[in-house]
């Protein structure tokens, strides 16, 4: 009986122990923070050819071309003070180069003439960007000369840049 009374004694014991270490929480604080996300990406050719072979008998501008293959992303969750710029890595030496952006999210500056802008003179081609996203939004060159200007070729890189 005294076996009995012990085993017993020792199964109770054993199953207070479990409920108490079955029954402890812990607790911790988590600190959620959202930073500023700006993200711009285009889609399409990594190098745009555009080449002017056509003009007016007459006058010294000659026929610009356009190129609207290209399109780009942005997502943004800062201000409505964001805006896109534009600059090229150097200055043109001859012809010019506009760049107009669409946009459903901001105000579209229309066609910019970026020929001289660089990345201390960028140009704002998309401002008052709302916080959100969109994707698939057109992007137009148009690239100009003049017969006076002669025969040239020139490689640029177009760097576009959201900022506050």
């Amino acid at each position: 009986m005294k076996k009995v009374l012990l085993t017993l004694g020792v199964a109770l014991m054993s199953f207070a122990l479990i409920q108490d270490a079955s029954a402890q929480t812990a607790t911790q604080g988590v600190s959620l923070t959202v930073n500023k996300v700006y993200r711009i990406a285009i889609t399409g050719a990594a190098t745009i050819n555009m080449a002017i072979s056509a003009g007016v008998a007459g006058t010294d501008a000659l026929t610009p071309v356009t190129d609207a293959t290209t399109t780009y992303a942005i997502t943004q969750n800062n201000s409505a003070a964001t805006k896109v710029t534009a600059n090229l890595d150097a200055v043109m030496a001859n012809g010019k180069l506009k760049i107009a952006l669409l946009s459903g999210l901001g105000t579209t500056a229309g066609t910019v003439d970026i020929s001289n802008a660089t990345g201390a003179s960028a140009l704002n081609v998309v401002t008052a960007i709302a916080m959100g996203a969109e994707t698939g939004k057109s992007i137009t060159y148009t690239f100009s000369a003049n017969a006076s200007e002669g025969l040239f070729s020139a490689s640029k890189t177009v760097t576009l840049t959201v900022v506050d």
